[in-house]
């Protein structure tokens, strides 16, 4: 039941911040203690953990005349992914202290609300539970949005909205046909994995799954809502889109296509390669001609997570392990980045290159983060990404070379970017009339947080591969070389 509790202590830890706002900052460290907690329990669940893939495992019948289940089992990267939910829940707490100064309440409550529906998403292996927690999550992130984001706020709350909920029937729709096809009617991802499909029904199933996790991850031409959302979500929200939403669609794909559609994702994956090389691309060069820094850093999102689809779909060992790491260093570098614009926007009131820059001689701390997560972002050797991406441009290599080439070329389109972006902020000379005052201890201390794990991943990453490793395995759709 521990697993339930993961999901249960962010909801409840929602509905208490909400009715104990008030004086204080109550439902600040109210937040900030139920994420605390939830990595005690997650660190208690797998230090207690037996030998074998998974961690824990809960298997209770809720409607069994229906099929539905509660059927939630966590291992290495479901761990992974919910230790992230958590402390950037907490990071999205500081990040907003001297930001979000109306409806405090509700703005707490949503960010647990949001981070229990993700928890959700990872642990759930009934589908009709897992689209349940699917269609939970835009609710409270759609409400960050609309609520405390900046400029033409309900419109990009609404696109992000449309987009995931009408994606989501696509889910929804292949779960029932999945379901309707076994012997006895069950939405059980275990016992739905044991049928025996055709490949043409595998695709058009693997199509209605994929469409939900595509406009999630927002590879190209799926992703028309991410730049706004990014743009103009308040601090913490861009923070939990890039760090734990976009991660939902990678993991859906991780998770589900190979387990259900292996023949089905065997016959599409030459196109799901070839749409993350054009994604990657095209988030990439359109990325080097942004002005605004946050809207430079959604792009290299859309960049990212496309390189992510590539790993995946290219389906042999090392291009499926660099997609797993690459999943969790994007989740730290390109989170920092939105805390570090977040809070030089809070200052300056401005994010737009051409007016900034010079931070190394009046913001020491700030050129010093800035200068580490740009070079994360270029996939500098030494860093997270570098080793998730040289992993999948490896593996690629073994699948096919021309598609190697786009993915090697991506990494030279990111050098532009992110060197474009560390100039426009820390070089030069300051633009700016009035002082930058520099990163406080809220804003220093997840940044050091978050760049530690950078570089210890990318100087050790044999203790991440190693927790990631049974996943990786049960991803594996081709033949090995």
């Amino acid at each position: 039941m521990a697993l339930i509790a993961l999901i249960l202590l962010p909801a409840i830890g929602g509905f208490v911040a909400f009715f104990i706002a008030g004086r204080g900052d109550r439902e600040r460290w109210v937040t900030i203690v139920t994420f605390t907690l939830m990595l005690v329990l997650l660190t208690a669940i797998v230090a207690g953990a037996p030998e074998g893939r998974w961690y824990a495992k809960v298997s209770y019948p809720w409607v069994p005349s229906f099929g539905i289940s509660l059927e939630f089992a966590m291992d290495g990267l479901s761990a992974a992914l919910i230790a992230i939910s958590a402390g950037l829940g907490i990071i999205s707490v500081m990040a907003s202290w001297s930001e979000i100064r109306t409806q405090s309440g509700l703005f707490h409550a949503c960010l647990c609300w949001t981070v229990a529906a993700t928890i959700g998403v990872f642990l759930s292996f009934d589908l009709l539970i897992f689209a349940f927690f699917w269609e939970a999550m835009l609710v409270p992130a759609f409400t960050l949005i609309a609520v405390w984001g900046h400029g033409d706020r309900e419109g990009a709350a609404l696109k992000f909205l449309i987009f995931n909920a009408v994606a989501g029937f696509g889910l929804l729709a292949a779960a029932f046909a999945l379901a309707s096809m076994a012997d006895h009617m069950t939405f059980n991802a275990f016992e739905l994995a044991e049928m025996k499909l055709g490949t043409s029904v595998q695709v058009w199933m693997l199509l209605g799954f994929s469409l939900a996790f595509l406009v999630k991850l927002s590879v190209p031409p799926f992703h028309a809502w991410l730049p706004e959302a990014h743009t103009l979500a308040p601090t913490a929200g861009s923070i939990l889109l890039a760090g734990i939403l976009l991660k939902t669609g990678a993991y859906g794909l991780f998770r589900f296509a190979p387990m259900l559609f292996p023949q089905g994702l065997e016959a599409v994956a030459p196109y799901g390669i070839a749409l993350g090389a054009a994604g990657a691309l095209y988030g990439g060069l359109v990325a080097c001609g942004q002005n605004d820094a946050k809207r430079l850093v959604a792009y290299t999102s859309i960049a990212h997570m496309s390189i992510v689809l590539m790993g995946i779909a290219a389906g042999v060992h090392y291009a499926v392990a660099g997609a797993a790491v690459e999943m969790i260093a994007h989740s730290f570098s390109a989170s920092a980045l939105f805390l570090l614009i977040g809070a030089l926007y809070e200052r300056t009131h401005t994010r737009d290159l051409r007016q900034l820059g010079g931070l190394q001689q009046i913001a020491p701390r700030f050129a010093a983060a800035f200068a580490l997560f740009c070079s994360a972002l270029l996939a500098l050797p030494g860093t997270a990404n570098f080793v998730g991406e040289a992993l999948v441009v490896v593996g690629i290599f073994q699948v096919n070379w021309v598609f190697a080439l786009l993915a090697l070329s991506t990494l030279v389109v990111s050098v532009i970017y992110a060197t474009r972006l560390l100039k426009g902020l820390v070089f030069g000379e300051p633009r700016l009339n009035a002082p930058v005052a520099d990163l406080t201890w809220r804003e220093y201390g997840p940044v050091l947080v978050m760049g530690l794990a950078t570089l210890v991943i990318g100087l050790y990453p044999q203790s991440l591969l190693a927790l990631l490793e049974p996943a990786i395995k049960a991803a594996l759709v081709l033949p090995q070389p």
